[in-house]
């Protein structure tokens, strides 16, 4: 019999049906995954028009306010990740999505200065007459800048990790442009939730490596201690979901990293404000030298140096004890407080 009269065998038709299955569910997987995260986060937080246009906020619990300010990638969300453990010292967190990021556009303020008036209208509108501050990483020019421009609408500061010096030409070196170019788009956002959910411990050790100098054996070490603390597991694994998913924090990103090219000097802020900031002692991304210099021009700023950390913190055998000092400063910032 000729090759043109032979059956074709099953397995011949098989083997591309199973292929194109495969295909298809993952893209049915991944699409549900979106659309749920989506529905979340509209889900978890409201909208207030304002002067300069909307703002996306969330509030939660009962107690003396804190303004969560978040970093790069992140959004509301993850400011409620670093709220968590202040609602469990008593306060009323409430966290706001910078202009660019998830549900407010980015025309509602794209320089440092003009995020920081809106966020205090947000807080006129709340009647919110006066609160402490967190912010975190790149948050913390905004941080800043509400302290300089509305002193009356801030008690005391606390910043985390907060860039001492300008990007100036570097192109891609802030820690929000990295982790954008890195993750290429939702379905590496996709594939990250799912490390999150399944091979945790890998994912933390890649988390302490991110804007750090330590060596592997370090990131590891704290990967497995915060294995082993559920509060500090429920902090990175959070962290890690909250630049999930990346198209609507894109703007956000993008411009976080316009603006940290050119910071403004210590002197043009006039911070009147208690500030305490929280810097790794292993930090690439904001090197101590240059953190401990540019606060050393803000009149009674405090630097607080973590040691054996990197970039993200608190993390660590200080977690606890960073987040009590931190609680202490933003409820009386004239009190003790340091880490051993």
């Amino acid at each position: 019999m000729s090759s043109s009269g032979r059956r074709t065998s099953p397995l011949a038709w098989a083997v591309p049906i199973l292929i194109a299955a495969a295909v298809l569910g993952t893209a049915w997987v991944y699409s549900s995954w979106r659309e749920r995260r989506f529905a979340a986060l509209e889900a978890g937080s409201a909208l207030a028009l304002l002067p300069q246009g909307v703002m996306e906020f969330a509030e939660r619990g009962d107690g003396p306010v804190v303004l969560v300010i978040h970093g790069s990638p992140g959004g509301y969300d993850q400011g409620l990740v670093y709220g968590e453990e202040l609602l469990r010292r008593g306060f009323r967190v409430l966290s706001v999505s910078r202009p660019g990021y998830l549900r407010t556009p980015l025309e509602t303020g794209a320089s440092f200065g003009e995020q920081a008036d809106a966020i205090a209208e947000l807080l006129s509108q709340r009647r919110i007459l006066s609160c402490a501050v967190l912010g975190v990483s790149e948050g913390s020019p905004c941080a800043l800048e509400l302290a300089s421009r509305h002193p009356k609408a801030v008690s005391s500061l606390v910043l985390l990790s907060p860039p001492g010096e300008s990007l100036g030409r570097k192109p891609i070196e802030s820690i929000g442009y990295q982790t954008f170019h890195d993750l290429t788009g939702d379905l590496g956002c996709w594939l990250l939730a799912l490390r999150a959910s399944w091979k945790q411990q890998p994912l933390f050790s890649q988390m302490m490596g991110v804007g750090s100098t330590l060596r592997p054996s370090r990131r590891e070490a704290l990967a497995t201690a915060a294995m082993a603390d559920p509060r500090q597991c429920a902090f990175l694994r959070g962290l890690a979901l909250s630049v999930t998913p990346l198209t609507p924090r894109e703007h956000g990103i993008i411009n976080d990293n316009a603006q940290l090219r050119d910071l403004p000097r210590p002197p043009e802020l006039k911070v009147s404000r208690p500030v305490m900031v929280l810097a790794g002692e292993g930090s690439s991304a904001t090197p101590l030298v240059s953190v401990e210099k540019f606060f050393s021009a803000i009149p009674g700023a405090r630097v607080a140096v973590v040691p054996d950390v990197g970039h993200i913190l608190p993390v660590g055998r200080n977690f606890e004890r960073s987040w009590d000092m931190i609680a202490s400063f933003l409820k009386s910032p004239s009190g003790p407080g340091a880490l051993p």
